[in-house]
């Protein structure tokens, strides 16, 4: 169907290469045109922007099939950094230069889809304002592979390519590898997503929501609405799933509640057989799920289609619109999300129509993930032209009156979570 989203994994080489230089390229985009036994073209959105051809040709009792893949700059850079070469841009002293942290490639990838294109956007609206200080402002991204040794890697060519700031929207896992990399270079890390928060650091900016929030906003209600007090916890072997989950235990014990089971699992797993077959026996009613990315997809797909859907519900954290949207309309419907913004809701009309106006066709859904980044943008930009540039202290400092934070929750005071459930293809939140 055109306008379906699509994973299509791509070979590399003969294989023999580990690590991310041999691992297949999985492409992020949606159908784009069917012409009935000719050809489907597909747009993609990541790891870069581009076009795929699959065209089928009469060939004898069968058919041969094409497959033709359009490289523009941004697909070569890609490509180059995937296979080793990965030279570091050369500073400019007359920009400001940033950097965005991202996962274009890899299992997390799906809620980035849309974090480049508004991070572009905010860079191009401080620069029509005049950029900072009277300086324009140049964005350089890295990729972290949804791999913490790959990020820590990329957030250094960052550093070495004169970014005086990284915004990253990547996991914790991730993120913290970065941190250490970063740690006495001088460069301001930003974690602009969810985030089970941290150690307070000088050159730390931790935003995004937190999960103590999140439950806060989603256990006592889904509990009151399905008479369930039973969970089961889901998650990834990393430090977000453990402290969402701790922060759940919490929120749970405070609801009556009790937890039946948790497990964790590897990012990048795709058959969750076992762990659905031991939720089934715990006898849980209600299931929490701090998966990311593509594991979060395998997940609920594997939920709807073994029936776990007709006995429990599900309050998925880090359910965004483009991850539901990778699910399938039937498979997400009637699993629960908690997050500051969804798309379509609440006083973003305005950047949601800049953000259609940015490109034509089928683009991505915002979501949270990717609205914070391009917030956070913003807010530094703001932020280092009324102090200076090169004032890290006072930035950060601004940065974190910005946000906020509740001492209570962890979440910030100006952004209330809103709890939304999936419904015909949308994350519908709830009045009141």
């Amino acid at each position: 169907m055109v306008g379906a989203a699509m994973s299509i994994s791509l070979p590399v080489g003969d294989g023999a290469q580990m690590g991310f230089a041999g691992s297949p390229i999985t492409l992020l985009g949606h159908v784009a045109g069917v012409k009935r036994d000719r050809s489907v073209l597909i747009v993609h959105h990541q790891p870069w922007r581009g076009r795929l051809a699959v065209r089928f040709i009469p060939d004898g009792v069968g058919s041969r099939i094409v497959v033709e893949s359009s490289l523009d700059q941004d697909g070569l850079t890609w490509l180059a950094h995937k296979r080793g070469y990965v030279p570091p841009e050369p500073p400019r002293a007359d920009r400001h230069r940033i950097g965005l942290l991202v996962s274009k490639s890899g299992s997390v990838a799906v809620f980035a889809q849309a974090t480049e294109s508004l991070a572009t956007l905010a860079v191009e609206e401080v620069n029509a304002d005049g950029g900072i200080g009277g300086v324009l402002v140049d964005l350089v991204v890295g990729d972290d592979a949804s791999d913490s040794a790959a990020g820590a890697a990329a957030a250094m060519r960052l550093m070495r390519s004169g970014c005086r700031v990284v915004f990253a929207c990547v996991t914790s896992a991730t993120f913290n590898a970065a941190a250490s990399a970063l740690h006495g270079t001088g460069v301001l890390l930003v974690h602009t997503v969810l985030n089970e928060g941290g150690r307070p650091s000088p050159g730390v900016v931790r935003l995004g929501e937190r999960p103590l929030a999140q439950v806060r906003a989603g256990v006592p209600v889904l509990m009151a609405e399905t008479g369930g007090r039973n969970w089961f916890f889901v998650g990834q072997r990393y430090s977000w799933s453990y402290g969402a989950h701790w922060a759940a235990r919490r929120v749970v014990a405070e609801a009556g509640g009790s937890v039946l089971g948790e497990t964790y699992q590897i990012l990048g797993t795709t058959d969750f057989t076992r762990v659905i077959d031991t939720i089934e026996r715990s006898g849980a009613e209600l299931i929490l799920s701090s998966l990311v990315g593509h594991d979060e997809v395998f997940f609920e797909r594997q939920c709807s289609q073994h029936g776990l859907r007709s006995t429990t519900r599900t309050f998925a954290l880090v359910l965004d619109e483009a991850t539901q949207q990778f699910i399938g309309n039937s498979d997400a419907d009637g699993v629960w999300a908690a997050f500051g913004y969804f798309q379509g809701f609440g006083d973003n009309t305005d950047l949601e129509t800049r953000y259609r106006a940015s490109a034509k066709g089928i683009l991505p859904p915002l979501s949270s993930l990717s609205e914070t980044t391009y917030e956070a943008i913003l807010a530094y930009a703001r932020a280092a032209t009324i102090a200076s540039p090169d004032d890290r202290v006072s930035i950060r400092r601004q940065l974190l009156a910005h946000t906020e934070f509740d001492t209570a929750t962890l979440a910030a005071k100006h952004r209330p979570i809103l709890l939304a459930e999936s419904r015909g293809g949308r994350l519908r939140p709830r009045a009141g």
